[in-house]
């Protein structure tokens, strides 16, 4: 007779993955949010800038905290989605356990396509669900093995850079081509190449004109939502990150083969390998946010300098685990750090929150402040959610033991699983 399938009990827990989840969710609204507040958030020139601070500010955020918390995100959901099987085949349920992990990806499938619709339209988490059946075949794989695979993305996103790094050295040498013909004897078709370029390396000036605010009704919201989430036309994952998400992920499960994630000790040299690689990653994303946040009419026309630039914030994702993993089990597991931990322990309902507090801060259905704050006012709401945040799950996890939708999740993975 087999066992019974449980959801996780609070003993089999690991105090680092909750620790780590917490932090990287907290840091990803300094990212997300900007979504909310700006029409175009990545622009280093458009929209917050009111005086010279904020742009000061927007390269450190995006020095530090750009793509670097959902990178770890993204490798800690690699190593929870190893964990997960790893657990159902020692309860021995044997086929069952491909079942239970195949309904618990679709259910979050489910929830990250309601998120995008309903709320917010950069949701990530059905993302996340389509990779983890793609994940799936690698979960038997040596660390050997794992760190060959990881060869055939990383190869495929540096021939992507160097595709652009070609394409761009052809544009500049055809201004430059150009721009030796005598005035008077040149064609529609040189001026075009000029003024191509040009307007690539001009400088751009501030907005300061009035935004109106969007998303004036709920109904609106959703529709907009539509327009963006394309998962009624198929596409069901964002194609542009897929290997990224993949190396992330597959990260994850060799960091906890490896075991660090219970005891960082189990690598040889461990802190040599994850201050050397911090420091590493700090330089090159110095560099890449320098040029993206104050030198952006500048094109990248060197192959090196595209290739140092590939991978800038997977470096850092993968530094900041590995330092915040070795400190907490040194020197913080024994205060145990609850409140940041509660964070991660309810991941799915904090994720969520998050997106239906910045809707209702910045969407014309609720207090309508888009476009109201500068860059640097901005991060003052990220800290008043973060304390909303860090107390409601606390509170919430000393009556429960687990958050709403986290509940609601398992519940419907877990429901109708009868013994055999």
């Amino acid at each position: 007779m087999q066992q019974i399938p449980q959801p996780t009990q609070p003993f089999e827990r690991i105090g680092s993955l909750d620790f780590l989840r917490g932090v990287a969710l907290l840091g990803i609204l300094i990212i997300n949010i900007e979504s909310f507040t700006y029409p175009d958030p990545w622009s280093p020139y458009k929209y917050g800038f009111w005086d010279p601070w904020d742009h000061n500010t927007r390269f450190w955020v995006y020095f530090l905290a750009q793509g670097k918390f959902f990178s770890m995100f993204t490798l800690l959901f690699g190593a929870s989605f190893y964990i997960f099987l790893e657990r159902l085949e020692q309860k021995g349920i044997g086929l069952k356990a491909l079942d239970i992990y195949a309904r618990r990806l679709l259910w979050l499938f489910i929830f990250g396509a309601a998120h995008a619709y309903l709320l917010w339209d950069g949701d990530v988490l059905y993302h996340y669900a389509v990779c983890g059946f793609l994940l799936f075949p690698f979960r038997s794989f040596t660390i050997r093995s794992l760190l060959l695979i990881l060869l055939i993305p990383i190869a495929t996103l540096l021939l992507n850079s160097y595709n652009r790094v070609t394409a761009t050295q052809k544009q500049y040498a055809e201004f430059i081509q150009a721009s030796k013909i005598k005035e008077g004897q040149q064609t529609d078709e040189t001026m075009k190449k000029i003024q191509r370029w040009e307007s690539r390396t001009k400088k751009k000036s501030a907005l300061d004109s009035e935004v109106q605010v969007p998303r004036k009704t709920y109904f609106q919201s959703v529709l907009t939502n539509a327009e963006h989430t394309k998962v009624h036309k198929g596409a069901v994952l964002y194609q542009g990150i897929l290997f990224r998400t993949l190396i992330m992920m597959i990260l994850g499960i060799i960091l906890y083969k490896s075991g660090i994630f219970l005891n960082y000790q189990s690598v040889k040299y461990y802190w040599p390998i994850a201050i050397t690689l911090l420091l590493v990653a700090l330089v090159i994303n110095y560099t890449r946010y320098y040029h993206w946040s104050f030198e952006y009419f500048h094109p990248v026309k060197s192959i090196w300098k595209s290739w140092l630039f590939t991978f800038p914030k997977e470096l850092s994702g993968l530094a900041y685990v590995l330092v915040l993993n070795g400190l907490y089990q040194k020197y913080l597991a024994s205060v145990k750090l609850k409140l940041i931990s509660n964070i991660g322990r309810m991941a799915l309902t904090n994720y969520i929150m998050q997106s239906m507090i910045c809707g209702f801060i910045f969407y014309g259905y609720g207090l309508g402040r888009y476009n109201h704050y500068s860059r640097f006012e901005l991060l003052s709401i990220v800290a008043i959610i973060w304390c909303l945040q860090l107390f409601l799950s606390w509170w919430w996890l000393k009556k429960f033991r687990q958050g709403p939708l986290e509940w609601c999740w398992r519940k419907l993975t877990y429901g109708n699983i009868q013994q055999v």
